[in-house]
């Protein structure tokens, strides 16, 4: 099995969507000028649109001719002008786009797993203010646009350059995205794991249902063939659909069988569903925990008994640099929402 060292993710539809969607912000938009559009017409009309306009020209050109499209004859020549620009510029703000759910945490697990990780988008420059806003940037160690590297997916050229921008063999990137021609075949054929939002991988190819289970098809690509400890079925699965092998349906009968009442509440400890989870608060604010050049090499792990957060630096120097501010840290967290309970900070390399 190939060794991951890299995952690229892309943007639109992977990890970030349209809010409250294409045509609501088109919409909102025209009314600035005094057009009246229905917002699901918009969204309708936007598929063919987007999917048909010229490319051959700049990104502005190209959006200008989707928005032409999507408005048709209920847009005066008189403010196409005006109203495209309010779009385009509507999309270079983050209140335009919402992040998916678990969107920053899969990113962040990620890196716990001591891989880079980049943004492999068709999109242009508006996309890094966006980015900004949400607070993604620091996640990222390259933020590859094609308007910035002349080279789109599913041209082979936008993956490996991917590749060369991380520091990794192309055979050792996982590249994740929602359009099975642009993102995973593509991603597949220039020889690199294309891996798949939604169900249904092509042929060697991966899926993951959620981006929560991003983290988990990564690490059984990390850890298979290692002889300790075993995959859960679900990443079994995960592993058989890259191999092209059958799944595992049947039913698991090497548990032992537990009643209602002991299932729940071990369930409740296991997650620690009875009280605060610091770790959630904590990756909320990391970008604020640390300078923005350590934070992007660091990652933190976990909260331990006795309250330790371990922290996974990218090696030794950073580890040493990021225990400068360990006091400064340690005194941020415990004003944190549920995270009084963390004493000291344990930092280590990966």
């Amino acid at each position: 099995m190939r060794k991951v060292q890299a995952v690229t993710f892309d943007l639109a539809g992977t990890l970030l969507h349209p809010k409250p969607s294409v045509g609501g912000v088109y919409a909102r938009c025209a009314r600035l000028f005094g057009v009246d559009a229905d917002p699901v017409r918009l969204d309708r009309d936007f598929a063919l649109a987007f999917r048909t306009a010229d490319r051959s020209g700049s990104a502005r050109d190209f959006w200008a001719e989707v928005v032409a499209r999507c408005f048709g004859s209920t847009l005066p020549a008189s403010r196409r002008d005006t109203v495209f620009e309010a779009c385009w510029s509507a999309f270079g703000r983050p209140d335009a786009w919402r992040l998916s759910a678990g969107a920053r945490q899969a990113v962040t697990a990620v890196r716990f797993l001591g891989l880079k990780t980049g943004v492999l988008s068709n999109a242009d420059s508006r996309m890094r203010p966006v980015l900004e806003g949400h607070g993604l940037t620091p996640l990222f160690d390259a933020v590859l646009l094609s308007e910035e590297t002349g080279r789109t997916k599913p041209e082979p050229g936008a993956f490996t350059r991917a590749a060369r921008e991380l520091g990794v063999p192309i055979s050792a990137l996982v590249h994740v995205g929602d359009s099975v021609k642009e993102d995973v075949e593509a991603a597949r054929d220039a020889g690199a794991t294309g891996m798949i939002l939604g169900a249904g991988a092509p042929d060697r190819c991966l899926a993951a249902a959620r981006l929560s289970d991003v983290p988990l098809a990564v690490r059984a690509l990390l850890t298979q063939g290692r002889s300790s400890g075993r995959f859960s079925r679900k990443v079994s699965n995960l592993l058989a659909e890259l191999s092209g092998l059958p799944k595992d349906w049947s039913r698991s009968t090497d548990r032992p069988v537990k009643t209602m009442e002991e299932a729940v509440r071990e369930a409740v400890t296991k997650l620690r569903l009875d009280r605060p989870v610091p770790e959630t608060a904590i990756i909320a604010h990391w970008a604020e925990l640390l300078p923005s050049r350590l934070a992007r090499r660091c990652a933190p792990l976990k909260v331990l008994e006795g309250g330790r957060l371990t922290v996974q630096c990218e090696n030794a120097v950073v580890r040493s640099e990021a225990k400068f501010h360990e006091r400064a840290m340690l005194a941020k967290i415990k004003a944190l929402p549920g995270c009084a309970e963390v004493r000291s900070i344990v930092f280590v390399s990966a």
